[in-house]
């Protein structure tokens, strides 16, 4: 492994700084996120079999094969991240291991213990990290595990193992930004925005409301208890014989609490990339 010393010689030279800008503009990332990945590239492949004496003679005597192994590394980083892309797509596109009809994925843990969260509760997490490279990594380790990851990424044990360090590292230095989209509060409000995106899919199909009401009990009782509907339990027994002066209190209020839970939402996620913003300066 590369030590500090070599690494940042490496990163001063004019070879590493044109090649990461290069990289940045391809990526449409910033200069830092470029430097990460070129530096994770080189110390993984071009300069893995190299040791840390053997590069510092490199830079010593200025050798124009270190200039090249860097050039090439910075196109291998680009290659790899469209490679991995493009898997990332097929297996959205096809479905694999996440249920389409509702969103939810289920994560297992090693201890085999399972937790589901639904796409958008994913993909604001995924989002928190600052490259291209770690939020595609951690993607696809919480869709499809180990071992697919690494075979989407052809990444070697020691290169997963690495990569999955660097991830837990800027969670443990960043973990504020990640609580913000983790909290049981905001939980709370994207299971009350996507329980009531579903209700008013279930009108726009003219499905069977009452099988929305018995599955959202608690959410039912708490939007009937602060709305203008006067006999309460029929919307809760018999949805389609209470009267349409009900069920059109019933439809306002769930409209009233639906844009609540987005404005929060909306205004949760300035929040998050204000922080975001605040700890990258």
């Amino acid at each position: 492994m590369i030590n500090q010393n070599n690494l940042n010689r490496i990163i001063n030279t004019r070879t590493f700084k044109t090649n990461t800008h290069n990289i940045a503009n391809r990526l449409v990332i910033s200069d830092a996120d470029a430097q990460e990945l070129l530096c994770t590239e080189l110390a993984e492949h071009r300069l893995s079999k190299y040791s840390n004496n053997e590069i510092a003679s490199l830079l010593d005597a200025g050798d124009p094969n270190l200039s090249w192994k860097v050039t090439y590394s910075a196109r291998d980083v680009v290659s790899k991240h469209y490679r991995a892309l493009g898997k990332q797509a097929e297996h959205q596109y096809h479905g694999e291991l996440a249920d389409i009809d509702t969103g939810v994925i289920r994560l297992l843990d090693d201890n085999g213990n399972t937790t589901d969260i639904n796409e958008y509760q994913l993909a604001k997490v995924v989002q928190q990290f600052a490259t291209q490279s770690s939020r595609l990594f951690c993607d696809l380790l919480l869709r499809y595990g180990k071992t697919e990851t690494m075979a989407q990424m052809r990444l070697t044990n020691k290169q997963f193992n690495r990569k999955l360090r660097n991830c837990l590292s800027y969670i443990a230095k960043h973990r504020s930004k990640f609580d913000l989209v983790t909290n049981n509060k905001r939980d709370r409000q994207l299971y009350v925005l996507n329980s009531l995106n579903g209700l008013f899919s279930v009108i726009d199909k003219e499905g069977n409301i009452q099988d929305w009401v018995d599955s959202h009990i608690k959410l039912t009782n708490e939007l009937l208890s602060t709305s203008e509907v006067r006999y309460q339990g029929t919307i809760i027994r018999a949805f389609n014989q209470a009267s349409k002066a009900d069920q059109y209190a019933f439809i306002r209020q769930a409209i009233n609490a639906q844009n609540k839970a987005q404005q929060w939402l909306d205004q949760s996620n300035k929040a998050i990339k204000q922080v975001g913003e605040a700890q990258s300066n």
